[in-house]
């Protein structure tokens, strides 16, 4: 039983038929449609959290103090042990836009993104992880980025900057020319694979694109897999604002890599996951569930290669060695950079 914080515990439902069925972990989703005359809500931000006390005020905050209050927040809970659960029901009472919803059991955190993407009804969605902050004018200018490139357009991003545990920038994204505005589906799909940019993901989307993929995968470059299959649809619109704060800190998955096998794919031991080349395998599979065209299906697939596979050609080597029981300390050295930095804050790199 699924329990939103707004209302009473509500019985599970069937999900959608069709591609969104793939995706679609939430036991509850339903259309909702404005009455005459009503303004819909064109923005949800999804934060699915776990243990999140730490980070998940200021997080939460940022999306409380967007400068268009047409919002609405969705939170989705995966068995909290702290103090997180205490804080959003307090955030709801307090605030009509938020939306909580409470897990008993942890299901992992490709889940836990997967529903709150279930649980949206807007014809716009933005995640939120739990540790980011996204300044005041992020909705309004990303929205209107993303309306002033029109249909071609399936997402936008604003410029994003690095901050460290407590919150200090110590680095500027190289991301005001990613060119993921290219024409041509591989042009965009190369340029961002080269940029190795997946920060793209927490910006706003359509919802309609979203439900066109296969969703959130169990991999570990699982936001890859899924800006590859958006790109296949669409273009990227970049608002120049910097109006988006992503945390680096040593507790999160993206530092710890094929050690937090746990969180993408619950159940399944890190010797035997074999994260990289499941991405790898993910990439063209995201490619192949396209609507493309035979012809720019092949040009895709075919910067896969040069453009992400070869040069990681040790990533899937350390998913061999992990296998045959060589621990080649996949995660430590993220870890150790991570510590470094959040020791020397005030170092910053320039675009």
């Amino acid at each position: 039983m699924c329990r939103g914080w707004r209302g009473a515990p509500r019985p599970t439902r069937g999900c959608h038929s069709g591609t969104w069925s793939l995706f679609n972990p939430c036991r509850g989703i339903h259309d909702h449609k404005a009455a005459p005359g009503v303004l819909m809500t064109r923005l949800t931000f999804g934060i699915p959290v776990y243990n999140g006390e730490r980070f998940l005020p200021a997080a939460l905050d940022s999306v409380r103090a967007q400068d268009i209050d047409d919002i609405r927040v969705v939170i989705s809970d995966n068995g909290s042990t702290d103090g997180t659960q205490e804080y959003c029901r307090a955030a709801a009472g307090e605030d009509d836009r938020i939306e909580y919803h409470r897990y008993d059991e942890n299901s992992g955190g490709i889940w836990n993104f997967g529903n709150v993407l279930a649980l949206a009804k807007t014809e716009l969605f933005s995640w939120m992880a739990a540790d980011d902050i996204k300044l005041p004018g992020f909705a309004r200018h990303t929205i209107e980025a993303l309306d002033r490139a029109g249909r071609d357009a399936v997402f936008a991003c604003p410029r994003t900057q690095i901050i460290d545990a407590d919150g200090v920038v110590f680095e500027d994204l190289n991301d005001l020319s990613m060119g993921l505005d290219a024409a041509a589906p591989h042009e965009r799909i190369r340029n961002l694979l080269r940029a190795q940019a997946s920060h793209p993901m927490y910006g706003v989307m359509r919802l309609e694109a979203l439900r066109k993929t296969r969703g959130i995968r169990s991999s570990l470059g699982d936001d890859v897999v899924l800006l590859v299959e958006l790109l296949c649809q669409g273009t990227m619109a970049l608002a120049p604002q910097q109006l988006f704060w992503q945390r680096r800190h040593d507790a999160q998955v993206s530092v710890h890599g094929v050690a937090s096998t746990s969180w993408f794919a619950p159940g399944t031991k890190a010797n035997r996951s074999f994260a990289e080349t499941r991405t790898n395998i993910e990439l063209y599979g995201g490619i192949a569930h396209s609507t493309l065209g035979a012809c720019e299906k092949v040009r895709c697939w075919s910067v896969l290669g040069p453009s992400w596979v070869f040069p990681r050609w040790r990533a899937v080597a350390r998913d061999i060695a992990n296998a045959v029981g060589i621990d080649p300390g996949t995660g430590r050295l993220r870890a150790q950079q991570a510590r470094r930095r959040s020791v020397s804050p005030q170092r910053m790199r320039s675009t």
